[in-house]
């Protein structure tokens, strides 16, 4: 059973993670922030739905508008749902015909124990490069990792010059090679974990593990004592980097969307 006190650390964990994400477009809407970035990310394309309140009052016309916003910019409408949303949204948008889609958690822990829990160990031949802000390289490297056509590089490129808060670019390289990446960013005593990847080839060789440290080592060098990130909830893999981290789940989130045959 969720208290009001859990609730409200809900809430304000949104709106820092919210901030790590900034979408092209934000627009306010009855408490809501309606997000619009060209379709690209469920993020940066979705609802969000953190007013404060503790109950859908069950008027559906903010609905409406939000989906003709979504309309008017040719996307699919989608709401980002979580615990810390108003109880019985969720179910009024499963009434109106949207699909639950992409679970996800929100995983936390304390600064310290990220970081003694990823030590490197001795011999240990990967380097860490961090910076302050993202370049052209940086974003090479990152879109290539993920896999992600070079089109999305002005995408991300904007993405990230939105970021306001102080943010740390890692690269971590091994014989000249870059072979893994992360992002954090440090806001009132939180920092958040963003943009986890390793070399596709080189995965399962602690290099993941190495990521979270430097991240963690620089997040403790802004003053933050605490930790977040949001994870897919099927991704097994990274669930086990981020629990043997420290990181336990703290809520979980997913999205509503409005399947084409309701459009």
């Amino acid at each position: 059973m969720k208290t009001l006190q859990d609730r409200s650390m809900f809430r304000h964990l949104e709106r820092l993670a919210l901030r790590t994400w900034p979408a092209q477009l934000e627009q306010p809407c009855e408490g809501w922030i309606l997000r619009a970035s060209d379709g690209v990310t469920k993020r940066a394309n979705s609802v969000w739905t953190v007013d404060g309140s503790e109950q859908w009052t069950g008027d559906e016309k903010v609905i409406t508008e939000a989906e003709a916003f979504y309309s008017s910019h040719r996307l699919t409408p989608r709401f980002h749902i979580s615990e810390a949303s108003p109880s019985g949204l969720d179910d009024c948008l499963e009434r109106r015909g949207y699909i639950k889609e992409v679970p996800c958690l929100f995983m936390t822990t304390d600064v310290g124990q990220a970081i003694w829990r990823t030590e490197p160990v001795d011999g240990n031949s990967l380097r860490a490069v961090v910076q302050p802000s993202h370049d052209a390289s940086w974003l090479e490297h990152f879109l290539a990792m993920e896999g992600f056509a070079p089109e999305l590089l002005e995408f991300y490129d904007n993405l990230f010059t939105r970021i306001e808060a102080p943010t740390a670019y890692v690269s971590i390289i091994e014989r000249d090679q870059c072979v893994g990446m992360g992002t954090a960013i440090a806001e009132d005593g939180w920092s958040g974990f963003i943009n986890i990847v390793v070399h596709p080839q080189l995965r399962g060789q602690g290099i993941g593990k190495r990521i979270v440290h430097e991240l963690a080592r620089w997040s403790r060098d802004q003053g933050a004592n605490r930790l977040y990130l949001q994870v897919v909830a099927d991704n097994a893999p990274a669930i086990r980097l981020y629990s043997g981290a420290g990181y336990e789940k703290l809520f979980a989130y997913h999205y509503r969307t409005k399947p084409m045959d309701y459009l």
